[in-house]
């Protein structure tokens, strides 16, 4: 919050609007502006709002993984090893878009949690390959269900039509970024 002796700017009238998540409506004229027709305008901006409804549902979804230990990237490596029963960190970095190094990070903590293991490949010694273990298939099991619940109570507002066509217009606007192109180069599978 401002204090009396701070200026009001613009830049502080949004942020603050902001911060509140949006539970206070800001009524504010700056040298003859209202900052009621700038949110206005904001709030009819699409990206404006994908980026404020992103922020909100990653933040309650990074919640529903820490209570088990696991972060969002770790997630999507149970959810690869379930499918693929074995992959070598390699195939796990391009499959995650994630570099050998912080690679390493993350399957170290999913080691330490007892949700995965690396064991040396009987065809390649040089190279480990990682696992799901049954602590790892069990914890995903809460989690997938976790991650509905959660998605459920975030998406209450929306009939199941308008869920659907929110699906397909992000999975649209998702295949067009880099992160929503396929990651493993022709012919390599995920499988050892």
């Amino acid at each position: 919050m401002l204090t009396d002796h701070e200026q009001l700017t613009p830049v502080k009238v949004i942020s603050t609007y902001l911060s509140l998540s949006w539970t206070v409506a800001v009524q504010v004229n700056i040298s003859g502006v209202s900052t009621e027709a700038a949110l206005r305008g904001l709030t009819a901006d699409p990206g404006f709002l994908l980026s404020r409804v992103g922020a909100a549902i990653r933040a309650g979804f990074k919640d529903v993984l820490a209570r088990r230990g696991i972060r969002p990237l770790q997630y999507m490596l149970l959810l690869v090893l379930e499918a693929s029963s074995a992959a070598s960190q390699q195939q796990l970095c391009v499959a995650a878009g994630v570099d050998s190094g912080n690679m390493v990070e993350l399957l170290d903590g999913l080691e330490a949690l007892q949700y995965a293991s690396r064991a040396r490949d009987p065809r390649d010694r040089r190279r480990y390959l990682v696992s799901i273990t049954p602590a790892g298939r069990s914890v995903l099991a809460e989690l997938r269900q976790a991650v509905q619940e959660y998605n459920a109570s975030f998406f209450t507002p929306l009939t199941e039509v308008e869920r659907q066509q929110l699906a397909s217009s992000l999975g649209k606007l998702f295949a067009t970024t880099a992160e929503g192109q396929p990651r493993t180069p022709a012919g390599q599978s995920l499988g050892p």
